[in-house]
């Protein structure tokens, strides 16, 4: 039975996403095309972290590779809570920033990557 990183890599791929395993249950979506917001059309490279229990707790929010906003560690999304990602990662380095954004309601509905990925998606809407 599959958990964690690999559980998500796979529920990615079947929905038609390119994934790479990392290792450490980090995953990454190369040249992931922003579907919405004021940077619709934009490739960033999306870092994940999967806990290894996925998918009974969602991952925390995402690491991007391109630097979006300044480090922030406080104030509201868009702008507050982004950090850099080396603090978070041992893969997603530098040029990397992880947004602090966890999915707010996980165990209310599909605990899936699907699910999740439609959070990361609203995350860009509101950028």
């Amino acid at each position: 039975m599959l958990v964690g990183g690999a559980l998500f890599a796979k529920q990615l791929r079947a929905a038609g996403m390119k994934v790479e395993e990392l290792g450490n249950d980090h995953i990454m979506i190369p040249a992931y095309c922003v579907p919405a917001g004021s940077y619709a059309g934009l490739k960033v490279d999306i870092g994940i972290v999967v806990p290894s229990d996925f998918p009974l707790s969602p991952p925390g929010g995402p690491h991007v590779h391109k630097l979006i906003h300044p480090n922030n560690p406080n104030g509201p999304h868009p702008h507050g809570h982004v950090h850099a990602s080396a603090n978070h990662s041992v893969h997603f380095r530098d040029g990397w920033q992880y947004w602090s954004r966890p999915h707010p309601n996980w165990t209310q509905g599909a605990r899936n990557a699907t699910r999740y990925m439609e959070h990361v998606r609203i995350l860009w809407e509101s950028q």
